[in-house]
């Protein structure tokens, strides 16, 4: 049974809507639930949410009311900043399951143009598309098994800036505690 509506399933903003649902077939039978989207202004945050619905349909993931039994549990949050004279919107989905247990966060960074008062003006559906392919995409990887371990470090993008600290070496110490020594590094 396949039910559908225009927004995704009652995700929930401060500003959002709360009794929307969407569902899509899964080929794996587990289900999405989109517990909130927080962060964006309410007209991104309807946009975000039709995107979401549709990418979920186009993957036949199954995506639930937030109020329904679901396999998983997505928290979103998307983020507005100026970097270097660039607008961007940092994102991130937080997934737990059934436990409330975090069993996987994907994130990342989508550029949209130049910096201005509000970086949300430069918000286009593409850039939403983009957030919501990259989002859905380790959601299929994890419902089939090959998504990447959390346990893995996340890799420093050296155009960030330099780092604060990092660790150079681990001994013991004379009472038998190890101690990390911190260095500077400059990327």
């Amino acid at each position: 049974m396949i039910a559908s509506a225009a927004t995704l399933g009652g995700c929930a903003s401060s500003s959002g809507p709360s009794n929307a649902y969407a569902m899509a077939p899964s080929s794996t039978g587990a289900t999405i639930a989109f517990e909130q989207i927080d962060g964006p202004p309410p007209q991104i945050f309807d946009r975000m949410v039709s995107v979401l619905d549709s990418e979920s349909k186009l993957r036949s993931i199954a995506v639930v009311s937030r109020e329904a039994p679901a396999a998983y549990r997505v928290r979103t949050y998307l983020s507005a900043q100026v970097v270097s004279g660039k607008s961007v919107i940092a994102w991130v989905f937080d997934v737990y399951d059934r436990n409330q247990q975090r069993a996987l966060r994907l994130s990342g960074e989508e550029p949209v143009g130049r910096g201005g008062r509000d970086p949300w003006n430069n918000v286009d559906d593409m850039v939403l598309r983009k957030i919501a392919q990259a989002g859905f995409s380790g959601l299929a990887n994890m419902l089939n098994g090959t998504a990447p371990s959390e346990s893995a470090p996340p890799a420093v993008p050296a155009a960030r800036g330099p780092a604060v600290a990092a660790v150079e070496s681990v001994a013991p110490s004379s009472d038998g505690t190890s101690v990390a020594a911190l260095g500077y590094t400059d990327h």
